[in-house]
C-alpha cells in the first residue's frame, strides 16, 4: 500500500467532498474552511491507495510552530485542537489500525471516534463527549427527567422559575448578539476562553454567517428584565443539534440552567435524533445525566521533518480515477460521527 501527502488546498477539498459523508455540520468542507482561513496551517492530507484504489484518507494540517500534524484545519486552543470527531475515510474498518499506525511522526490527533471492531481499545482515551438521544427516550422529555432524583429535579426547576418569571423572553438569530456572547464568555473565562484568541472569534463569526445563510443557525439569546442573560450558538444539521459555544452573565448565577433546558426542550419537541453538547470538563454535563461518549487520542513522537510540497503528490485527474474505485455507498467503507460507535 502506498501513501502520499496532498498539500494543495483545492485538491484536499475535492478529496474531502468525494470521500467524506458528513454526519454533522462540522464535517462540511465549508465549515472547516471557516477555521482554515484564520489559522492558515498547511494542509497535509494523508492518502492511502492500493491496487483497488483509495484505501484511506486522514485529513491533516501541519502546525509549524508546534511541529505537529493535527486534524485539519489545525485550530489550536491552549495547545490542543478544538473541533471534535473529525471524519476519517477508511474503505474497511479493519484498515483503521494500519492507517493510523502509518501516520507521520509528530502526529497529535484528538477526539477520534473510530469505527466499531477497529481496535479502538488500543487508543488512549482523550476526553468525553456529552450527548442526548431523544429517540432512545421515545421523544418523551419526562423520561429524561426521570433520570434525576426528585430533589435534584425540583432544585433545578426552582432555580429556573426564580430567574425567568414573566419578564424573560428568547430571541433567535439576532446576529448582533454574537459580540455580547464573546464578551460574556471572556468575562467568565478570561484569557482561558478560546474566544480570547481573535482567530477563534473570527472563525466562529464566519461559521455563524455560514450557518445563517444555509438556514441552520440557532443563535439563542435569553433576555431577563431587559438584559441579555445568556447566549448560545448552535447548529441544526440534518437530525443533529450541536451547541458549540455560549456565554452567560456572571451576575446571574444559575442562568446557564435556563438556556440548557431550552436546548433540551427544543430537541425533544422537534424530534431531534441527537443533541450534542460536545466535550468539556463542565460538571453540569454529568449532573444533568447526559450520555457520555469517550473519544480517543492518537499521538506519535515529534520529529524535525515536516510536510513539504516535494513529497509524493497525486494530481487531481488521478484522484478522480482512484475515487471511482471506491464504493461510497457501502456503509462499512467510511466512518464519521456515527451515533452507534464506541
Amino acid at each position: 500500500m502506498e501513501n502520499f501527502f496532498i498539500t494543495d488546498l483545492e485538491e484536499c477539498g475535492k478529496l474531502w467532498e468525494t470521500l467524506i459523508r458528513p454526519q454533522t455540520i462540522s464535517d462540511e468542507w465549508e465549515f472547516r474552511l471557516c477555521f482554515h482561513r484564520h489559522f492558515n496551517h498547511k494542509p497535509c492530507f494523508l492518502l492511502f491507495k492500493d491496487q483497488d484504489g483509495i484505501a484511506g484518507l486522514v485529513p491533516l494540517s501541519y502546525n509549524t510552530k508546534r511541529e505537529q500534524y493535527v486534524f485539519f484545519p489545525g485550530e489550536v486552543w491552549n495547545g490542543k485542537t478544538w473541533l471534535e470527531r473529525t471524519p476519517v475515510f477508511v474503505r474497511r474498518p479493519e484498515m483503521f489500525k494500519y492507517i493510523f499506525s502509518n501516520c507521520p511522526k509528530g502526529s497529535y490527533l484528538r477526539y477520534i471516534q473510530p469505527p466499531q471492531s477497529s481496535g479502538a481499545h488500543e487508543l488512549e482515551i482523550d476526553e468525553t463527549g456529552y450527548c442526548l438521544y431523544p429517540p432512545r427516550l421515545g421523544y418523551d422529555i419526562q423520561s429524561y427527567f426521570d433520570r434525576f432524583s426528585n430533589k435534584k429535579r425540583k432544585a433545578i426547576m426552582k432555580t429556573i422559575q426564580l430567574l425567568i418569571g414573566s419578564s424573560s423572553r428568547y430571541h433567535l438569530n439576532r446576529l448582533e448578539d454574537f459580540e455580547a456572547l464573546v464578551e460574556m464568555n471572556i468575562q467568565s473565562f478570561g484569557s482561558n476562553s478560546y474566544l480570547y484568541d481573535q482567530r477563534f472569534k473570527n472563525a466562529f463569526r464566519d461559521v455563524m454567517h455560514l450557518l445563517h445563510a444555509k438556514g441552520m443557525l440557532r443563535l439563542v439569546s435569553l433576555e431577563i428584565n431587559g438584559k441579555l442573560a445568556a447566549i448560545d450558538l448552535g447548529a441544526l444539521y440534518k437530525d443533529t443539534y450541536t451547541v458549540f459555544l455560549g456565554g452567560t452573565r456572571t451576575d446571574m448565577p444559575g442562568v446557564a440552567k435556563v438556556i440548557n433546558l431550552n436546548h433540551i426542550e427544543f430537541a425533544f419537541s422537534h424530534k431531534i435524533s441527537k443533541l450534542d453538547f460536545l466535550c468539556g470538563d463542565f460538571k453540569w454535563k454529568t449532573l444533568w445525566h447526559l450520555d457520555p461518549e469517550p473519544l480517543y487520542l492518537f499521538k506519535t513522537p515529534k520529529t524535525h521533518s515536516h510536510c513539504t510540497a516535494d513529497l509524493p503528490h497525486i494530481p487531481i485527474p488521478a484522484l478522480r480515477e482512484y475515487a471511482e474505485t471506491v464504493n461510497l455507498h457501502a456503509p462499512e467503507a467510511h466512518f464519521s460521527n456515527r451515533v452507534s460507535n464506541v
